[in-house]
């Protein structure tokens, strides 16, 4: 023993080739983390429970929460102490923890974009998602459906990196005293203002396909959908009605006219694909159908 705690005190990491009895050996694999804390990595299984030992570690190395097992995965102590020491060790912290306002809170003022490893309910706090976008705007993007809407959370973001701007939720590109106003506190949202300019010439009837298939996702915002859904349908673009879910309710209540794609049914190869158009538009006999492959 007394050569092997030689080994590990003249380098830690040759905690590898012990022997299993002293992986195991408590005296032995502290004398290792204590000159290494990776050589956690090579601690029996027991010892990388012993919260002594896995404590020590994390305090040196907050990423050693991976070597950790599961039990002390989920003990707050050695969790809160590695996400203390370094927020990314929050990645490896249980379930129940990620769950946890303040460690995820002390993970956030460290990087904002942790946000991404938190609990789904942690990604809807507003508190919770303001200190992460202020702190890094790129969460944002990680934010639930509705804080992405949230106007306040929004312009938090972009004030800390106008780029951010695009994880915002379509919803808000057609509230131009909105967008104008993201554009005051940062200058770096100004590339938006071409997406803007395009954006009104649409409006005005003016339309560009390269921009409306760019951005298929915010045409429902228009004001003008019965002129922009009459020049898509005149020019047989029902591939763009279909992907924005608002056109193509529209089109339906509207002009009823419904835009069915063979590829939303598994069929197989061989199967009568006029057959199936026949089958679908007698099942809609009050509907105009258009098929998109």
């Amino acid at each position: 023993m007394e050569q092997v705690l030689i080994s590990v005190k003249r380098d830690g990491l040759a905690l590898k080739y012990a022997p299993e009895e002293f992986q195991n050996d408590e005296e032995v694999v502290f004398t290792a983390i204590k000159e290494n804390p990776l050589a956690l990595k090579y601690a029996s299984d027991e010892l990388k429970g012993n919260i002594d030992v896995v404590l020590y570690a994390v305090r040196k190395n907050g990423l050693l929460l991976s070597r950790a097992s599961e039990k002390l995965k989920n003990d707050e102590e050695v969790v809160f102490t590695a996400v203390k020491q370094n927020y990314l060790a929050i990645m490896d912290a249980s379930e129940e923890l990620r769950g946890n306002k303040e460690l995820v809170l002390i993970a956030i003022k460290q990087n904002g974009n942790v946000l991404e490893y938190v609990s789904d309910e942690l990604k809807a706090d507003k508190e919770v998602v303001l200190a992460a976008v202020q702190q890094n705007g790129e969460a944002l993007e990680f934010a639930s459906k509705e804080l992405k809407a949230d106007k306040e959370v929004v312009l938090a973001a972009v004030q800390q990196n106008g780029e951010v701007l695009e994880f915002a939720s379509p919803e808000l590109f057609g509230d131009k005293q909105f967008l104008i106003e993201c554009y005051r506190i940062n200058e770096d949202t100004i590339e938006f203002n071409d997406f803007i300019e395009q954006f009104d010439e649409l409006e005005n009837g003016d339309f560009d396909d390269t921009f409306i298939e760019e951005n298929v996702d915010f045409l429902h915002l228009l004001d003008n959908k019965e002129q922009l859904c009459q020049y898509l349908l005149d020019n047989e673009q029902y591939n763009i009605i279909y992907k924005n879910e608002g056109l193509s309710e529209y089109i339906k209540d509207n002009n009823n006219i419904i835009i069915f794609s063979m590829n939303d049914i598994n069929i197989d190869k061989n199967y009568n694909n006029d057959k199936l158009r026949e089958n679908f538009i007698q099942k809609n006999p009050n509907y105009n159908v258009r098929f998109i492959d």
